[in-house]
């Protein structure tokens, strides 16, 4: 339970349990021991051996990028934040590190544009380099709120870049296509592949998905982005992938060939790398992505005779959540789990 403390600086918390208060320094984002009831003389002494401690940062507006993202990261802000979204901030937290001594006082929205244009767009490409500044505009808006900044230079919405791409973004797979790569991806490679595309589950959830969700021929999740309940059948091309993966005590299902748990880069780099050569050697063509599974069985079951609200339903898609909050403990139908079970995934040519 948060209270108001009139000292600047300083965040003050009180325990809903023990009662207990305890206070953070918002400028250096940790918390620090005060022992003096709040508000006495003893605590203002306190206080001021603090602010005396971190003298050099007298000046709100001489604080730096890694301050102010420290501060962030120890507030309710990010705190409350789902895993998800945690985890895609810390990317861009990593991307940002080269510049975390910079002063923000010094960032200016040229400064930021000519940031995103000239570095993170030729190493990073387009979707980190306009994330990066989604994420930066968050950052100012808190510092802005707390002291740290005069503007927010970034107030204004940043046009983002857009870069023509041949064909459809995230386009999905053919059959040869699906059958070309599980058959060339190593089982480390292959067990993240095949939970895309068999259950249809965005990046997020193929890489935080934990074996206590597999039970029974089932698979269930509640989807990160909506928090929408999915239960599937599992696939014989996913129970075989599974039957694959390391026989180790980790949680996770995906799984590095080394038994440690996959991270959504660290398995990009690895695919990016399997890719290219499938693509060199001209036995898949260009485009093909992990989320791009997940438009494949929403054509594949389009094709099966399901119609969208079953289509929703096994895609996680919030249209019908509601309709599925009032019956969740009913799962799917049994004709739309036969036709989870029985889609044809692969090239029966082959």
């Amino acid at each position: 339970m948060k209270f108001k403390a009139e000292l600047r600086y300083i965040q003050a918390f009180r325990q809903s349990r023990s009662g207990r208060d305890y206070y953070y320094y918002r400028r250096e984002g940790r918390r620090i021991p005060l022992k003096a009831d709040f508000g006495t003389a003893a605590f203002i002494r306190e206080v001021m051996e603090v602010e005396k401690s971190f003298s050099s940062l007298c000046d709100p507006l001489d604080v730096s990028l890694h301050e102010l993202v420290t501060s962030y990261k120890a507030s309710p802000d990010y705190l409350f934040l789902k895993d998800a979204t945690r985890l895609s901030y810390e990317r861009v937290f990593n991307v940002l590190k080269p510049w975390y001594e910079i002063k923000l006082k010094n960032f200016k929205r040229s400064l930021i544009i000519e940031l995103r244009d000239s570095i993170l767009l030729p190493k990073y490409r387009t979707w980190m380099a306009n994330y990066t500044v989604s994420v930066l505009s968050i950052l100012f808006r808190y510092g802005l709120d707390h002291g740290f900044l005069e503007g927010n230079p970034l107030q204004s919405r940043v046009r983002k870049i857009r870069v023509h791409r041949a064909g459809v973004p995230n386009r999905p797979w053919t059959a040869l296509e699906r059958t070309v790569v599980l058959e060339h991806a190593p089982p480390h490679i292959r067990l993240p592949l095949a939970l895309a595309m068999c259950t249809g589950l965005r990046k997020a959830d193929v890489f935080s998905i934990n074996l206590s969700a597999i039970k029974a021929g089932l698979i269930s999740v509640h989807t990160s982005k909506r928090g929408v309940p999915v239960r599937l059948p599992i696939h014989p091309i996913l129970a075989q992938a599974l039957a694959d993966r390391p026989n180790v005590s980790v949680a996770q299902v995906a799984l590095r060939s080394d038994g440690k748990p996959w991270t959504p880069d660290g398995f990009d780099t690895v695919w990016h790398r399997l890719k290219t050569k499938l693509e060199a050697e001209g036995k898949i063509q260009k485009g093909l992505t992990l989320h791009g599974l997940r438009h494949t069985l929403g054509v594949l079951l389009k094709e099966a005779g399901a119609h969208d609200g079953e289509i929703a339903d096994v895609l996680g898609q919030s249209t019908t959540a509601m309709a599925r909050y009032y019956s969740q403990g009913a799962g799917l139908s049994d004709k739309i789990q036969g036709l989870v079970k029985g889609l044809n995934l692969v090239s029966v040519d082959r």
